[in-house]
């Protein structure tokens, strides 16, 4: 009983390595990761302005934002995720991009994949986003989405909970729970 226990953690914890060393950065010519990078961003901003209506005004009045698209696998005790996203600097136009991975430990079961939206009022922690950095935090979340049907809720405390931006996570699919201490990792990500 236990080692079959052991034998499907393992299968699955292979399995989420695979799916997400396929997402770990963006294939194709420079032109085509651009594209994508256009596109995540116009379509999460629409789907964030239509689920959140008063984001519309707070990003009139940011200094900038963030996207990211992030894709997590959690087995009963380890959980790993990686995902890519853009830095917009408002004032100056400007986009820079980013990669993410983050290391999970607690209970929890299930994939999900979601994206989430960071509103920066206070320049100098955009571009403190736009440099990379280590983020520690404890988080709470459930989901249950398939398409448009369902609900995904997510809470925690970390490093990130200072003033000067807003947080708005949208979740795109997939089932999972977890109570988890988790440490995400952002560094630049070079459009080549």
């Amino acid at each position: 009983m236990m080692r079959a226990f052991h034998l499907k953690t393992w299968l699955t914890m292979t399995l989420a390595l695979l799916i997400l060393s396929c997402a770990a950065g963006l294939k194709g010519r420079k032109e085509e990761q651009l594209a994508y990078f256009d596109h995540l961003e116009q379509d999460t901003l629409a789907l964030l302005i239509k689920e959140h209506p008063q984001s519309e005004q707070e990003l009139a009045d940011a200094a900038g934002y963030t996207i990211a698209e992030k894709k997590t696998v959690k087995v009963p005790f380890v959980g790993v995720g990686d995902g890519i996203g853009l830095v917009r600097e408002k004032a100056s136009d400007r986009r820079s991009y980013l990669q993410f991975t983050q290391l999970q430990f607690g209970f929890g079961l299930g994939v999900r994949a979601n994206r989430i939206v960071v509103i920066f009022q206070d320049l100098n922690k955009l571009r403190e986003a736009a440099a990379g950095r280590w983020h520690v935090g404890i988080a709470a979340e459930a989901t249950a989405k398939v398409g448009d049907v369902g609900a995904a809720g997510e809470g925690g405390k970390s490093d990130l909970t200072e003033k000067g931006y807003s947080t708005y996570v949208l979740t795109d699919c997939c089932v999972s729970a977890s109570a988890t201490i988790r440490v995400l990792r952002a560094r630049p990500y070079s459009v080549e």
